[in-house]
């Protein structure tokens, strides 16, 4: 399978699922990411999520700043 990266519009062959995108008529959609992104930007796999919430992608937390 194939897909977009959300955060750097690249094709990707390893897509990762990080949200969902709800919309007002019609089904759901996927927000998915690639690899280095979801790595780059701490995005926590949809397998991996505690609650689905609002469906926007979920982050882990981040170094914390002094």
């Amino acid at each position: 399978m194939s897909a977009v990266c959300n955060w750097c519009r690249e094709s990707t062959r390893a897509p990762v699922a990080v949200g969902i995108v709800e919309r007002g008529t019609g089904p759901s959609g996927t927000t998915y990411a690639c690899p280095a992104c979801r790595d780059r930007r701490r995005i926590v796999p949809m397998v991996d999520w505690k609650h689905v919430g609002d469906g926007r992608p979920q982050f882990y937390p981040g170094p914390k700043r002094r």
